[in-house]
């Protein structure tokens, strides 16, 4: 379909225009180049990092290049204070190979030796993630049963296994029970704050699951846009940096649409403490939009705000405006937590205003989710124990697929995104009071009275490109039963859902 050959094109452009959305306009190209050079870790190095950010945006932050490594320097002390208590206790830590030598006239009975002595750590290694893997389960029911007690007893035994910088299950783990200000983990994130801009551009240029989503929803809304539309009104529940737009910018200038971008407005709280400030994202966006000649207008609105004016310009019969209620939720580079309920609200408010629009084209809600979400919360018998493990495999999937796009030679810069992207994401207390709060509301779109949209196959072979579905453990799927929604899932774990309704 020729209006999805111009929105992919847009993603593979290398013009630059605007030097904030610079990075995502290289799409495919950058991340299947990268891709092949984390093959091989010897042909990466941190100037390939640096290379991903526009010159502005590395002047502007307050220090060199090499300095990004620094942002956690103390875990190079820590890392080596840790491994030597580690090789004091068998038990915590597999023998380094590097620590075995092996001379050439060793017999083949000490090799033997050696092989038995490094599989046995590594035995060790795997007993201990099962240790981790069953103490996370009984926590999970011990919260389930209200015996806070034990599981505060559980959690203290669970510390004393994991290594914060070890594998995905333990720094997953880390983060989960990480309370207090003197953790690392906290200092780690307050340190890493300073180059924020940089390494959220990094994480969205390399890491897929942001663009998947982003070009998923686009591709729907360019696909279902009816051409007597004038104005196309786009809500959008958390615009963020508005990095997912540049694309729709370029496509509706070729159209010769209207473009209007409603951002919804924050609390006070959520305001005050985003790292992401709405007029500045605004600023960004028109001076990407004014080269194109587009007509744009961004503005911010209450629900409430919003509601009452789509209802004053119904009465006045101005029907112009198609419109497009997009939804964007716990993704990592959006780096915060938000509650579920308040995204289910807003898709209510979607379905309300899209019945009182036009019989004939009532509008679109696009809805990408970043949680362990599937039907069986559905079920009256869901626990919290069943959301609690559903939830640490999601994380434990999204970590360990981060470690492909950071190798063990970038483990610094995996570490600083972790911390500042993944880690407010992962919180025992927060899943708890989410899993409270799904237990007395719908989640799903078709009971709130939206009707699917089948996704074309165009969308989902764009999709497929976008991963890199041959080179990587990535995949992507259309669910059998459910056409209007695609899956990414990493070694078949579902780690993001697109959807659309209308």
């Amino acid at each position: 379909m020729i209006q999805s050959e111009i929105l992919h094109n847009s993603w593979s452009s290398t013009n630059q225009i605007h030097p904030f959305y610079e990075y995502q306009k290289h799409g495919v190209s950058n991340y299947s180049s990268l891709n092949s050079k984390d093959q091989d870790s010897s042909e990466i190095s941190f100037s390939d990092f640096t290379s991903l950010f526009s010159d502005d945006v590395l002047t502007d932050l307050p220090m060199d290049d090499m300095e990004f490594v620094d942002v956690s320097r103390w875990l190079n002390d820590s890392e080596s204070e840790g491994n030597e208590n580690m090789k004091k206790d068998g038990d915590s830590c597999s023998p380094e190979l590097s620590s075995i030598s092996i001379d050439t006239s060793t017999t083949i009975q000490s090799r033997n030796d050696v092989v038995s002595h490094v599989l046995q750590g590594n035995s060790r290694e795997m007993d201990n993630q099962m240790r981790i893997h069953h103490l996370l389960s009984v926590y999970g029911e011990a919260m389930e049963n209200d015996h806070k007690e034990l599981a505060e007893v559980i959690i203290r035994s669970i510390k004393g296994k994991i290594n914060p910088l070890g594998e995905p299950l333990e720094r997953v783990a880390s983060n989960l029970f990480q309370q207090t200000e003197e953790d690392q983990g906290s200092y780690l994130r307050q340190e890493s704050n300073k180059i924020i801009e940089a390494a959220f551009k990094a994480l969205y240029q390399i890491f897929p699951l942001g663009k998947f989503a982003h070009l998923a929803a686009n591709s729907a809304i360019v696909e279902a846009m009816p051409d007597d539309a004038q104005i196309i009104h786009i809500v959008d529940y958390d615009m963020g940096k508005g990095i997912q737009w540049p694309p729709i910018i370029e496509v509706m200038s070729q159209k010769r649409k209207i473009l209007r971008l409603t951002s919804i407005k924050k609390t006070e709280e959520e305001s005050t403490s985003d790292h992401w400030r709405f007029e500045e994202t605004k600023r960004r966006l028109l001076d990407y939009a004014n080269p194109f000649g587009l007509t744009l207008l961004v503005e911010e609105m209450t629900f409430e705000e919003l509601a009452s004016e789509l209802r004053r310009m119904k009465k006045r019969g101005k029907r112009s405006e198609w419109l497009v209620f997009n939804c964007m939720f716990q993704f990592p580079h959006m780096g915060k937590r938000r509650r579920r309920i308040d995204a289910l609200e807003f898709l209510k408010l979607a379905k309300e205003l899209l019945l009182a629009n036009s019989s004939t084209h009532r509008g679109l809600v696009t809805f990408g989710d970043g949680e362990a979400m599937d039907n069986s919360h559905q079920n009256t018998n869901y626990t919290f124990s069943s959301y609690f493990n559903k939830n640490f495999i999601h994380y434990q999937s999204i970590f360990e697929s981060l470690e492909l796009y950071f190798p063990s030679h970038l483990a610094q810069a995996r570490l600083a995104m972790e911390s500042l992207f993944l880690a407010p994401q992962v919180c025992s207390f927060s899943w708890f009071q989410n899993w409270e709060e799904m237990t007395s509301v719908s989640d799903s779109c078709s009971e709130i009275g939206l009707q699917g949209m089948r996704i074309s196959k165009e969308n989902l072979l764009q999709a497929k490109e976008v991963v890199n579905e041959r080179e990587t453990p990535f995949k992507v799927r259309i669910e059998e039963e459910r056409q209007h929604e695609m899956v990414l899932e990493w070694k078949g774990i579902s780690v993001v859902r697109v959807s659309t309704w209308m």
